[in-house]
């Protein structure tokens, strides 16, 4: 069976989160902002230079940058800056902190916007100016740090957001304390790098202590409990406690629906992560039509580019690749990878996870050769952007092994099978349902060799495994029992022979 990766992108307590790549415009934009880093350099040249309106400099550069845009044929980020610039001329900030407030604001707009690589661009130089001028441990600073980490966490660049929302959460714990409202913030966002990051204990850790604040202080109906809570749902749903993950999930979705409403992006991407505990579940059909809804709602209101519709997209064409429905997944994996290197760049996480979902499908389809020249090219490329050890990259290991096993190619695919296992075991445990995946490719792997002694003590744990995390009635559950039932047979056979 192929480990198939599925694309969630988890509830976080970020202002409504993706990317997009602005790779022609990136250097532009870091020549525009050297006046602000100039202005920036000592308070006195700032407020000599602005008394002399010298912020006009700047202005313009903006203003350049918007009809760069707008060159691009991107006419919805030139109004933007422009409505920037023209507010800045008109309320005529005197002092570089209101300066800086408006870039500030801009940083969150593109947030907010999901424009990752334009918020990190941005974002980083006023991070600067505010060390810089106010100092590391100001409000103002730590603020622009988080939204820093935010543009990080959507850029898959999980080891640094996870480094800023440490360093801003301990600073507000000291100055703030631990159940203030930014603080809180601030361990959301870091529970969430965790979660994507595949550190999933700590994630846990930190989600049950902010569920059981939040729910205390601020109420279980207050829209950051509800985060705080999918947030606990997800982070069970990877640690393989679907029964768990499903029954948050539930409780959430009834109260979004009745607080947020049911075209909230929160609210959907409730809904998303309920779907795949289905999928998880084997439960093929319910997870088909909530995924099917999600996809529709978020291109009406999202647009078919935004990296929450493409995660819609993925995830339904996995499940059609599930239901044996080759050709519907294959049209929508080609298009989710298109479209994600083209907003969020060839190594973004997502890009990867969308390339690998697509080689399993030309897996299934018996397109060997295309599946393993994409597969290899994807774990590689996971290897170094992050990390070995990682869940995703071990998966995507584990697939290339299997495809060796399908070439031809045993020895090579039992080595590269060990090697995915044995991290695996280390990583989630002996009974995650991935772990028990692998297992079950390996045994897979020693029929091959006939060595049916091996395989069937490999399919025994695995059937073991999966009666107690999945259930006797899972199709994964099954799939494991008549793997074994088959090694069985083969040497009951073997054995009357001799």
């Amino acid at each position: 069976m192929t480990v198939c990766i599925q694309i969630t992108p988890y509830v976080c307590n970020y202002p409504a989160l993706s990317s997009i790549t602005f790779r022609e415009l990136s250097s532009r934009t870091e020549v525009i902002l050297q006046p602000l880093l100039y202005l920036l350099k000592s308070k006195s040249s700032v407020n000599k230079l602005m008394e002399t309106h010298s912020d006009e400099v700047f202005l313009t550069k903006f203003c350049d940058l918007g009809a760069a845009y707008r060159d691009s044929g991107d006419e919805a980020k030139a109004q933007l800056l422009e409505a920037a610039v023209q507010r800045a001329r008109t309320e005529s900030p005197r002092d570089p902190a209101t300066a800086l407030g408006f870039f500030g604001a801009l940083v969150l707009t593109f947030l907010k916007q999901g424009q990752w690589n334009a918020a990190a661009d941005l974002g980083v130089h006023v991070v600067d100016a505010r060390t810089t001028l106010l100092g590391a441990g100001h409000p103002s600073t730590m603020t622009s740090m988080s939204n820093l980490a935010s543009a990080y966490w959507g850029q898959g660049r999980w080891a640094e957001a996870i480094r800023l929302n440490v360093s801003v959460m301990d600073a507000r714990r000291r100055t703030l304390g631990e159940e203030h409202p930014l603080t809180l913030t601030s361990m959301s966002n870091l529970a969430s790098a965790y979660l994507n990051q595949g550190q999933w204990e700590e994630a846990q850790r930190l989600q049950l202590r902010l569920v059981e604040i939040q729910t205390r202080v601020l109420g279980e109906d207050d829209p950051s409990t509800l985060t705080s809570i999918g947030n606990l749902a997800a982070t069970y749903d990877a640690l393989g406690r679907y029964d768990d993950a499903e029954r948050l999930e539930k409780q959430v979705i009834e109260q979004s629906i009745r607080i947020l409403g049911d075209e909230d992006d929160s609210t959907l991407t409730r809904k998303s992560n309920l779907a795949t505990t289905y999928y998880e579940q084997g439960r093929l059909a319910e997870a088909e039509k909530l995924q099917l809804d999600v996809m529709k709602r978020r291109v009406k209101s999202l647009g078919s580019q935004h990296p929450l519709t493409l995660a819609s997209m993925a995830n339904l064409a996995t499940t059609y690749r599930e239901l044996d429905r080759l050709n519907e997944a294959e049209d929508l994996e080609t298009q989710v990878v298109e479209m994600s290197k083209s907003v969020l760049g060839d190594d973004h996480p997502q890009t990867l996870m969308a390339a690998d979902n697509l080689a399993s499908t030309y897996y299934c389809q018996g397109r060997l050769e295309d599946a393993a020249r994409l597969r290899k090219s994807t774990m590689e490329t996971m290897r170094a952007a992050l990390g070995e050890k990682h869940p995703l990259t071990l998966t995507a290991t584990a697939n290339v092994g299997l495809i060796y096993q399908s070439q031809g190619r045993s020895k090579e695919a039992e080595a590269l099978t060990l090697q995915a296992l044995k991290s695996m075991q280390q990583a989630l445990g002996e009974e995650h349902p991935h772990t028990l995946t692998i297992m079950a490719n390996l045994s897979t792997i020693y029929q091959s060799q006939g060595r049916w002694r091996d395989a069937e003590k490999v399919a025994e744990k695995t059937v073991r495994g999966r009666q107690k995390v999945l259930g006797k009635h899972h199709p994964n559950t099954l799939g494991a029992m008549e793997d074994l039932v088959r090694i069985c047979r083969v040497q009951a056979a073997d054995r009357r022979m001799r």
